[in-house]
């Protein structure tokens, strides 16, 4: 392994310090567009392990493992190798393969260095150093070996190169190593910062002092915004919100005051089955989209014939309806599914075969575990007895009504009805002051008579599901 003689190393360290304290060091020129000293300076580094090392030097930079400018890692100790660079650039080079090594290795002088760190938060150009310190700052000295204490805020290290003429100590190198503020800095209109991590705990000690926006002081429940902090009597205060609803601690009692207390996320699925009434969904204050699925409606079923003149027809069965409302009661908007058709023109009935009525359409869901109670069966077709009603409308939501039974050819029988419409999307939420008003069809009349009161079967009801998303 090539290394530099303690001779030369002597007399180059030598010459460095007697340049410097006479006043005749190296110079800095402008050579071309870069500015370089006016003589070759020795820049050192240092590094604990080092691969593919050969004849002193590495071919590549991943070869050094923790390069730096310090002979100690942070524990204060000495790191394996070092490394000389020659040059007249006024920047020392970051890269290590244009160091020649060696082995720290039985290099006693290396092994005495210095540490001291302090609490101080003055400027950095107050601090002095640990030999000659500022005024009124500590500094105290860390055991080689030992971690620099999570309380320091400044580092200060030095260390000594020892030869068989002399030693050659280096001047103090100081660095910030904890965060901090100084008031000496802070200015009237205080300070602004972009981008702050605050690691430790922000204590507010003097009277009005607070973190706060929109709010004058601790007892504003008027303009918008947050105070957490202390009044102008030095009370502990906090209040957030608006006008008409916000959270409010007058230092002895939690008030609140237009607020909406929700049990869940509103994320929870939701089934609405009841056609009576308009339902009310309210939209949880974190969610974002809302998944919907809804079926209209079946159709009534039919029956053939008729045994009087007063004898009610089939109807449709109802749409299934979801609108979104403002706060303010106008529609923002409105999706549908379209309920079933009746049954078609029933037959005359009149002697020969004995024909059941035909069955109600069966409402089939396009897939998916979030579709599967849609699922709904037409009613079966009745007797071909009029004096026996077949059943009303499909299982489930959307089957279609059923055809009731009579006598006379299977062409008399009567209509099954109508399959309902499935609607599915999902709906982004423009405002957490919206809610949604949902009316779920009813299914359509079957057709009936006054004599026997008996006829095709009733359409089944409409469904709806909804569930929010975060």
């Amino acid at each position: 392994m090539a290394k530099i003689s303690e001779t030369e190393l002597r007399r180059k360290l030598k010459k460095l310090e007697v340049d410097s304290s006479s006043g005749s060091g190296a110079s800095v020129e402008k050579v071309g567009d870069q500015y370089e000293y006016d003589k070759s300076v020795i820049y050192i580094a240092y590094a604990s392990a080092l691969s593919n090392l050969s004849s002193g030097t590495i071919p590549s930079q991943s070869d050094a493992t923790d390069f730096q400018f310090s002979p100690y890692n942070d524990s204060g100790v000495l790191l394996a190798y070092r490394g000389y660079f020659t040059n007249k650039s006024i920047y020392q080079s970051g890269d290590p393969t244009d160091y020649t090594w060696e082995s720290t290795s039985g290099a006693s002088g290396f092994t005495s260095s210095e540490r001291y760190y302090t609490t101080s938060t003055g400027l950095q150009n107050t601090l002095g150093n640990p030999t000659k310190p500022g005024t009124d700052v500590g500094w105290t000295v860390i055991t080689a070996g030992d971690a620099v204490p999570g309380t320091a805020v400044y580092l200060a290290e030095r260390f000594t190169l020892t030869t068989s003429s002399g030693a050659v100590t280096s001047n103090w190198d100081i660095n910030p190593v904890g965060k901090h503020v100084d008031t000496s800095v802070v200015s009237a209109s205080g300070i602004k910062a972009t981008n702050m991590d605050l690691d430790g705990t922000l204590n507010v000690t003097a009277n009005s002092g607070a973190v706060r926006w929109g709010k004058v002081d601790g007892d504003d429940v008027v303009n918008s915004g947050l105070f957490i902090g202390r009044n102008s009597s030095g009370d502990p205060k906090f209040v957030i919100g608006s006008t008409n609803s916000y959270i409010y601690f007058d230092g002895t009692t939690v008030s609140t005051v237009g607020v909406s207390d929700d049990d869940n996320t509103g994320t929870d699925e939701i089934f609405y089955t009841d056609t009576t009434t308009t339902h009310t969904w309210t939209i949880g204050p974190n969610i974002a989209t809302i998944n919907i699925q809804m079926v209209g409606a079946g159709g009534g079923g039919g029956r053939n014939g008729t045994s009087d003149n007063s004898s009610p027809g089939t109807t449709a069965g109802e749409a299934s309806t979801i609108v979104v409302k403002q706060s303010n009661g106008s529609t923002r908007t409105t999706f549908t599914a379209a309920g079933g058709a009746n049954a078609g023109a029933a037959g005359s009935g009149g002697g020969g075969s004995f024909a059941a009525g035909q069955a109600g359409d069966s409402f089939a869901h396009p897939g998916g575990s979030n579709h599967a109670s849609f699922a709904g069966t037409g009613g079966a077709g009745g007797a071909y007895n009029t004096n026996n009603a077949g059943a009303d409308g499909g299982t489930g939501a959307g089957g279609g009504g059923q055809g009731q039974g009579g006598s006379g050819s299977a062409a008399d029988g009567g209509g099954g009805g109508g399959e309902a419409t499935f609607y599915s999307t999902v709906y982004t939420v423009v405002s957490t002051t919206d809610y949604l008003e949902i009316d779920v069809g009813a299914g359509g009349d079957g057709r009936w008579t006054e004599r026997d009161g008996r006829g095709g079967g009733d359409g089944a009801h409409g469904r709806v599901r909804l569930q929010g998303v975060l």
